[in-house]
């Protein structure tokens, strides 16, 4: 019975070490990409708006 715990606990701490990898690592390339596209995405709606803001306040 001991055996088997310690089978166990040796089985886990083989699968554990994923989660202490860092987020960027343990997604695909593709959702990192999609993710980094969003991201850029979002930035540039944001200078537009603001340009947008700045223009009609000056006109």
């Amino acid at each position: 019975m001991a055996r088997d715990a310690d089978a166990g606990s040796a089985d886990n701490a083989q699968a554990e070490p994923m989660w202490l990898m860092p987020a960027d690592l343990r997604e695909p390339i593709a959702e990192r990409l999609i993710q980094a596209g969003s991201r850029w995405a979002g930035i540039a709606s944001f200078v537009v708006a603001l340009g947008a803001v700045g223009l009609w306040l000056l006109g």
